[in-house]
């Protein structure tokens, strides 16, 4: 269940905002062609809000992530760390301490949100983040 909305959270506000790429080869996107040697951008934070990939896509939903509901999924439907050998050397240290620091925090805390169910803005930068941060309480267990 923490993997499943890890990666919800995620999809919806990815740590960077875009990765450029260059083309090892020529690219078709409709009637388009983009010729090998180009330089491309990748918005992890678009591609993830892409309905024929999430429905609902602006909806937080971790069961998107059950076995059962991502099978079908193509493998580069969801990409927060990228994909592929150029993908993120962090991306598995990073999840894993976003588990080990989460469930600390949750066996020993009740987190409360302060201002309500207010949609979250994102700010773009070199990373995504909150703007004007996410507000909390934290009462002990």
């Amino acid at each position: 269940c923490l993997d499943m909305c890890i990666k919800e959270s995620l999809r919806l506000y990815p740590s960077v905002p875009l990765f450029a790429r260059t083309l090892g080869k020529d690219v078709k996107i409709g009637k388009y062609v983009i010729p090998a040697g180009c330089g491309v951008f990748i918005a992890p934070y678009c591609t993830h809000r892409l309905p024929h990939h999430f429905p609902e896509p602006h909806d937080f939903k971790p069961e998107r992530f059950r076995l059962e509901n991502s099978e079908e999924r193509h493998p580069y439907a969801y990409i927060p760390f990228s994909a592929g050998p150029r993908n993120c050397i962090g991306y598995k240290f990073a999840i894993l301490e976003m588990k080990s620091i989460i469930s600390a925090i949750l066996r020993k805390c009740r987190l409360e949100p302060i201002l309500g169910k207010e949609k979250v803005v994102a700010k773009f930068r070199m990373t995504i983040r909150a703007h004007g941060g996410l507000w909390v309480k934290v009462r002990a267990r």
